[in-house]
């Protein structure tokens, strides 16, 4: 596959409805892993003394900061494919931007309460919702317009490719 035909098959693809959709799918994951990484603490942790933790380090920081704000998000990816499905990207371009700016707003929550759920619970929430950040910064820097020349094809940016998959994408007449 070329460089050029790659760059193109990869925009479709970052730009694609389906896409979207996916990082849909990786953020409802994200948001009910941490509610049961949640409900798993209230059910099997409250024999914890939290009383020399600061109030970011508790469990109720995820729930009254980050919950609200990955359900937002949430609202705003399905609002952006709806538009997008329209034609108009603003919207989702809105809402993975908003992701992009998301870890450095986690950073003040602390970790702490995390220590006391099991791997696989805290897995739940964590594998799903790199996903969905990495879909949301390829999709943002897509439909924004915010790559620079090479960068789309660069796999420690966008994450690994499937040129295979990238197949898809070609347009009735188009060859690799």
């Amino acid at each position: 596959m070329t460089p050029e035909m790659k760059k193109k098959l990869l925009t479709r693809k970052f730009s694609s409805i389906e896409y979207m959709q996916e990082l849909e799918h990786y953020m409802e994951q994200a948001i009910q892993g941490l509610i049961d990484a949640l409900d798993y603490f209230d059910q099997h942790c409250q024999h914890i003394d939290m009383s020399t933790w600061q109030p970011a380090e508790k469990p109720e920081a995820w729930r009254d900061r980050a919950l609200p704000n990955f359900k937002g998000i949430l609202f705003s990816i399905r609002e952006g494919i709806d538009n997008a499905k329209i034609g108009k990207t603003s919207t989702i371009r809105a809402a993975t931007g908003s992701m992009q700016g998301l870890s450095k707003d986690m950073d003040v929550l602390g970790e702490r309460w995390w220590r006391c759920i099991p791997q696989p619970v805290a897995y739940a929430h964590g594998v799903p919702l790199g996903r969905a950040e990495q879909i949301a910064s390829n999709i943002w820097h897509t439909v924004g317009e915010y790559f620079e020349d090479g960068e789309i094809a660069d796999e420690e940016i966008t994450g690994s490719i499937d040129e295979q998959d990238l197949l898809r994408y070609l347009q009735p007449g188009e060859q690799v």
